[in-house]
């Protein structure tokens, strides 16, 4: 960790670093500086995987989070890259030339966000939310419960069934039902016997 620490600051001046465990590191970056470095990392730092790729919405202070992992398998090392953006102005370089697959995360992120990413494919096209009007839901400002009132109807809850009174109607039920196979049982019995007693009067 240290070695490619050094390495990072002297070519793109991280902000911070610590080492979480020894195979688990994090750097913080300028947004800036942010996909030259993570293309270093995979062409000449052996990170060659996108482990995880993700965003948080650091409303109090106005901006995204955006945090790559990457994970260099020979080293069996991850590495967290953290960078911040623009809340308002949420506009992020896209690494879909580095990994093709992150196309799908900026889709989601463009859908769920409201982030853009520049030449990354699918940007505005629907991901999970079918003609969606409303902001990116995923925003921690987004009021769910007053959309789901303003949209859908009200519905009566369900009605709460406590486990354990279920429980006791059961092993009462099964109580009764023993009970009442014995008072057969010994109805029976009786009979059999008032029979046996007429048979030898006989």
């Amino acid at each position: 960790m240290e070695k490619i620490v050094k390495e990072l600051e002297s070519r793109f001046g991280i902000l911070s670093h610590r080492e979480q465990r020894p195979d688990l590191g994090e750097v913080v970056i300028e947004e800036r500086n942010t996909v030259a470095m993570l293309e270093w990392l995979k062409r000449h730092g052996g990170y060659i995987h996108l482990t995880h790729y993700s965003v948080v919405d650091w409303i109090e202070d106005s901006q995204f989070q955006l945090v790559y992992l990457l994970t260099d398998p020979n080293a069996c090392h991850t590495l967290m890259v953290s960078t911040r953006i623009d809340r308002e102005k949420a506009e992020a370089e896209s690494i879909h030339a580095l990994w093709p697959e992150a196309v799908t995360y900026e889709q989601e992120f463009n859908e769920m966000y409201g982030i853009t990413f520049p030449g990354s494919p699918r940007q505005g096209v629907e991901f999970m939310l079918e003609g969606w009007t409303d902001m990116p839901p995923m925003r921690r400002d987004f009021d769910t419960v007053e959309y789901c009132e303003r949209t859908y109807g009200f519905r009566p809850g369900r009605h709460h069934v406590d486990p354990k009174e279920v429980r006791q109607r059961f092993q009462a039920e099964q109580k009764r039902l023993k009970e009442q196979e014995a008072a057969t049982a010994n109805a029976n019995n009786a009979d059999d016997g008032k029979s046996s007693e007429a048979e030898a009067a006989k």
